[in-house]
C-alpha cells in the first residue's frame, strides 16, 4: 500500500495496530521448497501468491526508539545545508510513539517547467489523528516553494478522507498515501494518491481502496478536492461492498504540452477464496485538466493465451510523457515460460512498456534484470542485511526533455554474497539503463559502493543525469543511512557524493515484533522510495525521508529533508 507491495493479502487488523505506516503487509516467510530457479530470491509472483502473516506494523505494545530521546537533546548536529521541509509538526498522542514527533515518509517531488523556483513535494504525513482510529494516520500533505527550496509552505490536501472531512465515499477512506506529483502547462500540479480503509474486512476479501488525484492552479499553494479515479470495496454512497481487488502504488506523469495526464498504478486481483490471481498494472487518463477521468485499461499483458515472457504480475508502476506524447511506463515484474513461472530461467525484470496511441495499446520491453532482494524472515519482507525496514526493486523513470532520451533506475540485490542460494550479506546497487525510445535500452551501469544502495531517484537535463539514493557507505559495518547522489553526462557517472551532513539511524520510527524470533524490531518502516528532480536552471532538488528531526527544534523523527545542489560539475 503506501508503499509499494509487500504482501499477498491487502487486509488488516485494525485492533493490533496503533500509528503504522499506510498500510504495512508483510509476505510469509517462504517455503523451504522454492521453485528451482536461477535466482535464489524469490519473484514477485511468488511472493504475492504466498500466505499472508500479520503485517509487520506500528505495535502499540512496544516502544519506539524516538521515545529514549523524550527530555534530552537530538544528539545530531543542525542539518544545514540539508533542510527540514516539515513546518508545524504535532505530537503523537497514543500508541508506540507516544511524544515524539509525527513522521513523515515516502518523498515525491517536481519543479515547474515554466518556473524552477516553484518547486512542490509530497509525502505521507501523519500529522492528523483518526477519531474512528483513535490514533494518528497517513494523509496528504504539499510542501511548496517559491524561491528554489529555501523555504517551504505546507499544505493540507482537502478531502481525502475521514479525518479531512471528506464526503461520500471518500468519508469510508481512513488514510491516504503513496503520493505522486507532477507538473502540467500554466502552473497546474498535480497530486495522486491512493486511499483506503482500516475497516476489518473477511479473509477472502480485501480493504476498501482507490486512487485520487487532488489539482492546485497556483502552482501548489492550494489544492482542490479531489477527483476519484477508482475505488474498491465502497459504493457511492459510503458503504462497504465485497472486494477482489486491493489498488495499490500509483504514480502520475502530465504532458506539459497538450495537458493529457495519466495515472498508473497496480491492482492486485484476487478469486473468491481470497487467492492471489494477478497484479496488472492499469491507467486512467485525463483530457481536461484532471477534472474528469477515463475508465482504467490495462497495461500488462493478459493471462488468457498466455504463453510466455513478461506476465501480469508486477508493481511499482512510474510513467513519463516524452515531448511527441508517447506514454512510456516502466514498472517491475516476473517474466517466465508460464503462468506458474516456476522454471530455471524465470526471473524478475524492469520492464517498460510503451503507447504511442494515448495509453490504448502498448509495447513492453525488458530493460533488465531485477535480482531481488532477499527475504528476511524475521522482518517477513524483503531486507537489507542488520536492517529491519523494507525494500524494494520497484524503478523509477525520467525524461530529458531537451536531448529526447529516457533515463530508469532501480536498485536491486545482483552483488550480495550468497551461499548455497541463500544470503550472506546484501549488497544493493542503484543500476541506471538509457534511450532514445527507438533503438532499445543500454546496458545497465552500476552506481554505488562497496555497501548497500536502495530506493534510488533519477533526474535528467540538458545531457545532465543524477541519480540519488540512500547508502550505507558511510557505516558500512553498521545500519546507519546518508542520502548521496552521483551526476554526469549520460550513462557516465561520478562516484556517489554524499548529500547528508550526517549519518543517522533509521529505526528512529515504527516498532513491531520479528515474525521468527518474536524480538522487538525498531524501523520496519521508512517509506518505499525517495525522489528528485531537476529544473530548467539545472538546480537538483532531492528530497528524502531523514531520521535526525529538526535539532533545536524536535527530537529525532521521520522528516521530509532536502537540499538544493548544482547538476554541473
Amino acid at each position: 500500500m503506501s508503499s509499494g507491495v509487500s504482501s499477498v493479502k491487502r487486509r488488516i487488523v485494525v485492533a493490533c495496530l496503533a500509528l503504522l505506516a499506510p498500510v504495512v503487509f508483510a509476505p510469509a516467510a517462504h517455503a523451504a521448497a522454492e521453485p528451482p530457479h536461477n535466482v535464489p530470491n524469490p519473484l514477485l509472483k511468488e511472493q504475492f501468491a504466498e500466505g499472508e502473516e500479520d503485517e509487520g506494523g506500528d505495535d502499540p505494545a512496544l516502544s519506539a526508539l524516538c521515545q529514549t530521546y523524550l527530555g534530552k537533546p537530538n544528539p545530531y548536529r543542525p542539518l544545514a545545508p540539508n533542510t527540514d521541509v516539515i513546518d508545524g509538526d504535532t505530537i503523537v498522542p497514543t500508541g508506540s510513539q507516544t511524544g515524539c514527533s509525527t513522521a513523515q515518509n515516502e518523498t515525491t517531488v517536481a519543479v515547474n517547467p515554466e518556473n524552477p523556483r516553484n518547486i512542490v513535494a509530497g509525502s505521507n504525513d501523519y500529522r492528523l489523528y483518526n477519531t474512528r482510529e483513535a490514533r494518528n494516520d497517513s494523509g496528504g500533505f504539499a510542501y511548496t516553494s517559491f524561491d528554489g527550496g529555501r523555504t517551504w509552505a505546507n499544505v493540507q490536501l482537502p478531502h481525502l478522507d475521514y479525518p479531512t472531512g471528506a464526503p461520500a465515499p471518500l468519508s469510508y477512506m481512513d488514510a491516504a498515501g503513496d503520493p505522486a506529483i507532477a507538473f502540467g502547462p500554466h502552473n497546474t500540479v498535480y497530486y495522486a494518491t491512493l486511499v483506503f480503509s482500516r475497516a476489518e474486512v473477511p479473509d477472502d476479501q480485501q480493504l476498501a481502496s482507490g486512487i485520487a488525484v487532488s489539482v492546485s492552479h497556483d502552482g501548489g499553494r492550494s489544492f482542490g478536492d479531489p477527483a476519484i479515479l477508482h475505488l474498491d470495496g465502497v459504493t457511492p454512497a459510503g458503504t462497504p461492498t465485497p472486494a477482489r481487488i486491493f489498488n495499490d502504488k500509483e504514480w502520475i506523469a502530465a504532458d506539459p504540452v497538450s495537458g493529457d495526464v495519466y495515472v498508473t498504478w497496480t491492482q492486485f486481483t484476487y478469486d473468491a477464496s481470497g487467492a492471489f490471481v494477478e497484479s496488472p498494472i492499469v491507467l486512467s487518463k485525463s483530457r481536461d485538466f484532471g477534472r474528469t477521468w477515463s475508465p482504467l485499461r490495462r497495461i500488462s499483458p493478459s493471462l488468457t493465451g498466455f504463453r510466455g515472457g513478461i506476465t501480469p504480475f508486477g508493481s511499482g508502476s512510474n510513467p513519463v510523457v516524452t515531448r511527441d506524447g508517447t506514454l512510456q511506463v516502466a514498472y517491475e515484474t516476473s517474466v517466465c515460460a508460464t503462468a506458474a513461472c516456476d522454471q530455471p530461467a524465470d526471473h524478475d525484470a524492469v520492464v517498460v512498456a510503451t503507447s504511442r496511441d494515448g495509453g490504448r495499446t502498448f509495447r513492453h520491453t525488458e530493460v533488465g534484470l531485477d535480482f531481488d532482494f532477499p527475504v528476511d524472515e524475521d522482518v517477513a519482507n524483503n531486507a537489507l542485511t542488520g536492517e529491519n525496514f523494507r525494500v524494494n526493486s520497484f524503478p523509477q523513470l525520467t525524461y530529458d526533455r531537451v536531448t529526447d532520451h529516457l533515463w530508469v533506475t532501480w536498485a536491486d540485490d545482483r552483488n550480495g554474497t550468497y551461499r548455497d542460494g541463500e544470503s550472506v550479506k546484501t549488497n544493493g546497487d542503484a543500476f541506471l539503463s538509457g534511450s532514445d525510445g527507438r533503438h532499445g535500452w543500454s546496458k545497465p551501469v552500476k552506481i554505488g559502493s562497496a555497501a548497500d544502495e536502495v530506493f534510488p531517484a533519477v533526474a535528467a537535463f540538458g545531457g545532465r543525469v543524477a541519480v540519488t539514493t540512500y547508502t550505507r557507505a558511510y557505516d558500512p559495518n553498521g545500519i546507519g543511512l546518508d542520502y548521496a547522489y552521483a551526476t554526469g553526462w549520460g550513462d557516465g557517472l561520478s562516484p556517489l557524493r554524499r548529500i547528508t551532513t550526517q549519518t543517522a539511524n533509521p529505526q528512529v520510527q515504527f516498532v513491531s515484533t520479528g515474525a521468527e524470533t518474536g524480538k522487538e524490531l525498531q524501523g520496519v518502516f521508512i517509506g518505499d522510495y525517495t525522489a528528485v528532480a531537476v529544473g530548467a536552471d539545472f538546480r537538483l532538488h532531492p528530497v528524502w525521508t531523514d531520521f535526525r528531526g529538526n535539532p533545536g527544534r524536535t527530537l529525532p523523527n521521520q522528516d521530509v529533508v532536502t537540499q538544493t545542489l548544482p547538476m554541473l560539475p
